[in-house]
């Protein structure tokens, strides 16, 4: 322990005496300096930043003073402002360009919102408070929804997450499938376009498919409002169901298990039969 404590005491010494790359102080178990004093390598502890907003717990560091640039291998990243960690297998944060990459097997935990992201593939943009990446990702929320997506970008500062190709599976056990959608985090809210959502069958027959497609899509609090919607409870063939209602919003309520329709119009092999102002019936649940 007493080595320890002389060791980092002299590596931030050091650290504070340099002329251009005052970023790190160490405290870890093994340290070098080595290219005469330009590289920093050191295992099993941690990395802080002088302006104590960043700080690494990993199991190898590599710090290149002249580039400000810090690598760090299986550890666990804390973004102290924005309390958000992340978890990695590799991580590359450049001081200068306040730029965060990381890969493999990482989980973002934003502490603020109660949300977690899996992912393979991180870009970290301190400077704007962007977060993204371009590889299939994981998201959990606070009352269990599980969404995925082929890629995401996060707007730290709004609060806004945006999702292509996008998969929500939520606490009712309804699938929607969403071309784009954006998640408002603060709000608990989603929006999207071209959609389709494969409802809970709880209660029908297993032939049956119940399942809404839309346009644009408006979901909170586990109530779904769609515009430009079809719903029907055919089987999915590559034919037109041998029935469906189109309306121009249709609303699910889980909660009274309804679904509602405005400006409905009812469609038997494709031929119009009948419209309906305002129609509704139960839920596949009931």
């Amino acid at each position: 322990m007493k080595n320890n404590l002389i060791i980092f005491f002299l590596v931030f010494l050091f650290l504070i005496n340099s002329s251009k790359a005052e970023e790190f102080k160490f405290e870890t178990s093994e340290i070098e300096i080595v290219n005469s004093g330009e590289v920093i390598i050191a295992n099993d502890g941690k990395a802080v930043s002088l302006s104590g907003d960043l700080e690494i717990i990993a199991k190898k560091f590599k710090y290149t003073k002249a580039k400000g640039i810090l690598e760090a291998e299986y550890g666990t990243a804390h973004f102290i402002s924005d309390n958000l960690k992340v978890e990695f297998d590799k991580m590359i944060t450049n001081q200068s360009s306040l730029i965060t990459t990381a890969s493999n097997n990482i989980k973002i935990i934003d502490l603020n919102k109660k949300i977690s992201i899996e992912t393979d593939d991180l870009f970290f943009d301190k400077k704007n408070n962007i977060l993204k990446s371009s590889t299939p990702s994981l998201l959990k929320d606070k009352i269990s929804n599980i969404l995925s997506a082929d890629s995401f970008n996060y707007n730290l500062s709004d609060g806004i997450l945006k999702l292509i190709k996008a998969n929500l599976k939520d606490i009712n056990d309804n699938n929607f499938f969403i071309e784009t959608a954006y998640l408002d985090t603060l709000n608990e809210k989603l929006v999207g376009n071209d959609l389709t959502i494969d409802l809970s069958n709880k209660s029908f027959d297993k032939d049956n498919e119940p399942r809404i497609k839309g346009r644009t899509i408006t979901y909170k609090d586990g109530i779904t409002e769609v515009s430009k919607g079809v719903f029907t409870t055919c089987k999915k063939n590559d034919k037109c169901p041998p029935w469906q209602l189109s309306a121009e919003k249709i609303k699910h309520n889980p909660n009274n298990q309804t679904i509602n329709y405005k400006n409905a119009l009812l469609k038997v092999y494709d031929i119009p039969v009948m419209y309906f102002p305002k129609f509704f019936h139960p839920d596949p649940t009931v």
